[in-house]
């Protein structure tokens, strides 16, 4: 299928499959915006070694979609599990994209989003 763009707002509001992330737990699936919430909650107090899921690689994707270094579109896959269509690939890369747009970096300045239907 073809690459379709998305924007920031509506990828805050879109759910991903992660019900939990950096400790925090829960049942229900998160979107992208509270993903953003819980990580800046939580990165201070994450140690990289035992950062298992590389979850602060966050900041290295924001990094590098700030300063021009991000080559490629920032591409993401949604998937459908029992009805419910969530992000499923390209977490982490939405989370540090949401973070850019919220630090005031202009859209034009930042990598296309896409996501892969």
């Amino acid at each position: 299928m073809a690459l379709q763009p998305l924007s920031a707002a509506t990828l805050a509001a879109t759910p991903t499959l992660f019900e939990s992330f950096m400790g925090f737990i829960d049942r229900r699936h998160k979107t992208v915006g509270q993903l953003l919430s819980i990580y800046r909650d939580r990165m201070d107090t994450l140690d990289s070694g035992a950062d298992h899921a590389d979850d602060l690689r966050v900041e290295r994707f924001m990094d590098d979609m700030a300063a021009d270094r991000w080559t490629t579109d920032v591409v993401m896959r949604i998937g459908v599990f029992d009805g419910t269509t969530v992000l499923v690939d390209g977490i982490h890369r939405a989370i540090a994209y949401l973070a850019c747009i919220e630090k005031g970096i202009s859209p034009d300045r930042l990598p296309a989003l896409c996501v892969d239907r």
